[in-house]
Order: structure tokens, then C-alpha cells, then sequence
């Protein structure tokens, strides 16, 4: 009879779970701090950085050999998969750890310093398609992407249910704004912020202001043949963060713009102050196709008819500097009302990019 009672209340304690080292709270080492904005393009779409975990503080222990696992939030399976929209979802990119991490041991009773629980990182970031939890700007924080639990004393049932438990957590994780559902064998928690403004192909007008200044002439000589007064001139540019190779990772295109135009024609640009001289006003050429006036638009950012200057597309050879080669001149747009007086008017060059 006593045999049996020693036995059945041997099965009864084993039932209950003894933790030797939990019991501060969870803690937070300082965040890893990565940016990801010159690492991912369409030309390189993944990047796999090495991390270590910065667990600090102090625990302490109550037995002689203690046990840790690790979570890693950041999971490799693509039914629990963090993916991040930056800028309110217009770059998607996920990232994972890719290492499995061993459970920790630990021998002593007593202190130990919790940087004697670290471990590397290879955390895989790659651009996706599919969608995941939209980010307003460039940057994200991310209170947890690997924590430790203490494992020491579970019983056989926690054991059993563990990794359930954990695939619970991480699938709340993703769907309450990356707040870790922590329990009490929760230890120490690794927080990261992770930014992505990707630095994009740009040009630059580097004689932007540039005023072009045509020969005075009177009305007969404007009168007579085609192009008087013609005046070259060159818009310089330099270009930045281009793909390796040269090229360029995104559509662009220049065209001019102006409110000066004449009303039934968008090739004429004129001086609508009431000295200027009437009927004649300036047309543009590019000198690589002298012949054909150049088209500007009333708008900035839409080009509509207007000529293009310069086209680029994606993945298109792009030098660092160019130039292109333009000409004013003189153009009589009605020569019966011709008066004299001077021309002032003005062009704005716009770059836009897809």
C-alpha cells in the first residue's frame, strides 16, 4: 500500500513544471540596427546579413543545470513569414532567420550573465511580391526577432505542446503589430530596426538657371530665311546611384515646360509683357535634329505631346555625365503684326521617373 501511494504521488509531482531561471520579466537588449537601402534592388533582390544577439543583464539560477531555447520570430516557414511593406506597401521585403540555433545549457547554481546566452544570426532579407503588414515610411522597429525561454523543469506535456505553442505566438505576433504574446519562461527578447529607402537613379541639371541669350536683330532680318538668330547652347547632367554596369534602374524622360507658350502653337515660346515685341517669339531646337522645333508642355509632370529631350529605360545603359546640345532662335509667328521690342521669356526642364 505505501508503495503505491509513493508511487502515485511520484506521478503527481512530476506533472508540474519547476523553471529554474525565469522569473524578472522579459528583457530587451539594445536593437540591431540594419538598412537595407543600398543592399536590395530589382538588380539584387536578397541579401543575407550575420548577426549576433545582445542579450545583457544578469539571471540566476536555482539548480545546477539549467536549458534555453530559442524562438526565431523571424521564421523561414512561409506560412508564419514577416513581410514588411515600406512606404505604405510599395516595397515588400521578408526577412528570415535562416540558422537553426541549438537549445543552450548551462552548468551552476547562482549568477550568469545573460551575454552567456548570445547567438549568431543569418538573417536573409529578399524583395518579394506578396504582401504582408504595411509600414507608413522607410523605417520599422521590431520590438522581438529572437528571444530566449527558459526550458529547465518543463514537464513532459509543456515539452509536447512547446513547439504549438510557439507557432501560436508567432502567427499573433504577425497579426497584433509585431507584440510578442510573452509568458512567464520568457526571458530576454531581440529587438531590430530595419529601414529601406532605396537609393534610386537620379540626374541632376547641372546648369540649371542657365540663360541663353540670342543676338539683337530687326524685324527685316527676321523676316528673311529660317532659324535668324540661331544661338546654341548645352544642358550638362550627371546621374547617380547607378546599377552596376551603368545602367539605370528606372525610367526617365525630360521635356521642357513652359507658361509662355503661344496659345495655337506649343512650339513658340513668347514675352506676354505688354513692351515686348508682337508676333515674334523663340522656338527651340535639339541640334541633333535641327529641323524639328521642339515641343514643350504646360505642364511639369505631365508631359502630354511635349518632345522628349532625353529617354532612358530601365535597365538601359546611363553615363554619370552628358550633355545635350540645343538652339534658340527667332521665330515669326506673325509677320504682318511684327513690332519691335525685346523677347524675355523662359523654359523649365523637367526629369521624370517610373
Amino acid at each position: 500500500m505505501l508503495r503505491i501511494l509513493a508511487l502515485t504521488l511520484s506521478l503527481l509531482f512530476s506533472g508540474y513544471s519547476y523553471a529554474s531561471c525565469y522569473g524578472n520579466g522579459i528583457q530587451y537588449a539594445p536593437p540591431i540596427y540594419v538598412d537595407l537601402s543600398d543592399k536590395l534592388s530589382d538588380k539584387t533582390p536578397v541579401w543575407e546579413g550575420s548577426f549576433y544577439t545582445q542579450y545583457s543583464g544578469s539571471f540566476s539560477c536555482s539548480t545546477s543545470s539549467s536549458e534555453f531555447g530559442y524562438t526565431r520570430i523571424l521564421s523561414t516557414d512561409s506560412t508564419k513569414a514577416t513581410i514588411l511593406g515600406f512606404n505604405s506597401g510599395k516595397y515588400w521585403i521578408r526577412a528570415e532567420i535562416t540558422n537553426d540555433i541549438a537549445n543552450k545549457k548551462l552548468s551552476g547554481w547562482g549568477s550568469h550573465s545573460a551575454s552567456e546566452l548570445n547567438q549568431p544570426m543569418n538573417i536573409r532579407f529578399s524583395l518579394v511580391s506578396k504582401t504582408g503588414t504595411s509600414i507608413p515610411g522607410d523605417t520599422v522597429s521590431l520590438k522581438d526577432v529572437m528571444f530566449v525561454t527558459d526550458l529547465s523543469g518543463m514537464s513532459l506535456l509543456e515539452i509536447i505542446l512547446w513547439p504549438a505553442k510557439q507557432l501560436v505566438k508567432i502567427l499573433t505576433w504577425l497579426l497584433n503589430g509585431f507584440n510578442w504574446p510573452y509568458d512567464q519562461r520568457d526571458m530576454y527578447g531581440q529587438p531590430m530596426t530595419i529601414k529601406y529607402a532605396p537609393k534610386m537613379t537620379t540626374c541632376t541639371f547641372d546648369n540649371a538657371g542657365l540663360a541663353v541669350k540670342l543676338p539683337t536683330l530687326g524685324i527685316s532680318q527676321i523676316t528673311q530665311g529660317a532659324q535668324n538668330g540661331l544661338t546654341p547652347f548645352t544642358l550638362n547632367f550627371s546621374c547617380q546611384n547607378r546599377q552596376s554596369g551603368g545602367t539605370a534602374d528606372r525610367d526617365i524622360n525630360m521635356f521642357l515646360s513652359s507658361n509662355n507658350l503661344l496659345a495655337s502653337d506649343n512650339t513658340v515660346l513668347i514675352d506676354k509683357s505688354p513692351e515686348a515685341a508682337k508676333g515674334i517669339g523663340i522656338r527651340l531646337v535639339k541640334t541633333a535634329s535641327p529641323n524639328n522645333p521642339v515641343t514643350l508642355s504646360l505642364s511639369s509632370v505631365a508631359p502630354g505631346a511635349a518632345t522628349s529631350l532625353f529617354h532612358v529605360g530601365t535597365g538601359n545603359a546611363l553615363d554619370a555625365q552628358f550633355s545635350i546640345g540645343m538652339a534658340a532662335y527667332y521665330y515669326p509667328y506673325s509677320p504682318t503684326t511684327m513690332s519691335s521690342g525685346g523677347i524675355n521669356t523662359s523654359a523649365m526642364l523637367n526629369i521624370i521617373y517610373k
